[in-house]
């Protein structure tokens, strides 16, 4: 069977979805296939039916005040509430306020060439201004868990671009959907759920078989049922750097022929950013009960596997405590059970707020563990940028024989990677693009 439309688009994540928003209010036919049974992406919301909140697997915040993803979120008729920002940290065994510990944000800001890895700059840095440890253990400890990078190997100036980034935008104070931000994605795919014949869910790209002016796309189901050839006149690719990166016949990997090869050198110049979440309700919010804790919204514990720990305010009366790990200690906890991850996390908590892990687990009614490298259709967090590849973020992001167009988080060239509103934003820039070259065909 051939399905034809003007666009193919892969991945109804947040980048497809803008994208398929911009051609289809052209007046486009567009097709949009996406490898799992929801849209949204790295956006994926669960909701506790017993404490009545939405819980986030991936994306979380809203950072800053990003004008066009605050439109959007307005539009769909949702409410953005800033979250506590108030932050803990446990040093030596002591818990305290933390704002001290990240002296290092500033002169990150003003990091310059020539580029190099960020443990590198850190010990510099340490040297130059005589950081006491915490704060050289903080900067290293923040390289992995917000950015899920390794700072043996994230570059410097990467990260110092979208610290940049952010600050210009209206600062990193973070801020949630109170109602759950896959509402914002959902809104944004009204017309293609409204639309038969062009959302197609369970739909394993295989093969992109191209020419200028020409695509088919060959697609199955992830039962290994076929569903024949999508063609169009262009396709824009929103799949994550873990995706690309993978061989066929791994799940999710897809075939370009010929091959991009431009493309292909940059998206392995890059890398994925290893990302474990685990999302525990207890119950009582102990953390709320205690003097010393109760005013905090973010706990830092750098040494720990799980070294930041965050609760679901402005949501008033939770049980719920959130914890984050990211870079190299994501990927030696990815792969384990999640009975071996829940213990790691208590062990944690245990430390972080003096309670034993028998009481802990006492405490303890629900558990989710969300390890993003075992998901086939992500292979990861979100994108990470080496020492020295700054360009290959533009390189990946070239349009190719004005057939094929490039967009995701690892696609901002202008410092938003890893970020939502940085996906929507590639997805309307590969969208224009497209636009412009079939206007001079």
């Amino acid at each position: 069977m051939v399905h034809e439309a003007d666009v193919v688009i892969l991945g109804a994540g947040a980048a497809g979805l803008a994208a398929a928003e911009r051609l289809m209010g052209k007046g486009l036919r567009v097709i949009v296939l996406e490898a799992r049974d929801r849209v949204g992406g790295r956006v994926a919301t669960l909701r506790d039916t017993v404490a009545d909140v939405p819980l986030e697997l991936g994306a979380e915040f809203v950072h800053g005040k990003p004008a066009a993803l605050l439109r959007r979120i307005r539009r769909a008729g949702l409410t953005v509430s800033p979250c506590n920002d108030t932050h803990a940290l446990l040093w030596r065994g002591k818990l305290d306020d933390g704002e001290e510990s990240f002296a290092f944000q500033e002169p990150l800001m003003s990091a310059k060439a020539p580029d190099r890895p960020m443990a590198e700059w850190v010990a510099e840095q340490a040297r130059l201004h005589q950081w006491p440890p915490v704060v050289s253990a903080m900067a290293r400890s923040y390289v992995r868990g917000f950015y899920a990078a390794d700072p043996d190997i994230a570059s410097t100036l990467a990260i110092s671009r979208m610290e940049r980034t952010a600050e210009d935008s209206g600062g990193t104070t973070p801020s949630r959907v109170l109602e759950g931000y896959d509402r914002v994605l959902h809104a944004m795919a009204a017309k293609l759920f409204a639309k038969p014949g062009t959302l197609f869910l369970n739909a394993v790209a295989e093969e992109v078989r191209w020419k200028p002016g020409s695509v088919r796309v060959r697609a199955r189901t992830r039962q290994g049922t076929p569903l024949g050839t999508f063609q169009a006149g262009h396709a824009v690719v929103t799949l994550p750097v873990g995706v690309l990166q993978a061989k066929p016949p791994a799940p999710g990997a897809v075939r370009f022929v010929p091959r991009v090869r431009a493309q292909e050198r940059a998206w392995n110049r890059l890398a994925m950013g290893s990302l474990v979440k685990i999302l525990l309700r207890f119950r009582t919010p102990f953390w709320r009960e205690q003097e010393a804790t109760a005013r905090f919204g973010f706990f830092h514990a750098p040494a720990a596997p799980f070294s930041t720990w965050w609760t679901l305010a402005p949501h008033r009366r939770t049980r719920h405590l959130v914890g984050w790990s990211g870079g190299p200690t994501a990927a030696a906890l990815s792969g384990s059970s999640d009975t071996v991850v829940l213990r790691r996390a208590l062990q944690g908590l245990s430390q972080l707020f003096h309670r034993s892990v028998r009481e802990l687990n006492e405490q303890l009614e629900a558990w989710h563990v969300q390890d993003w490298q075992g998901e086939p259709y992500t292979r990861g967090g979100y994108a990470v940028i080496p020492s020295g590849s700054l360009d290959a973020v533009e390189a990946l992001a070239r349009p190719v024989g004005r057939t094929l167009f490039f967009a995701g988080e690892a696609t901002h060239v202008g410092g938003e990677e890893g970020t939502v509103h940085g996906a929507l934003e590639t997805g309307w820039r590969a969208a224009d693009e497209l636009l412009a070259r079939r206007s001079k065909a």
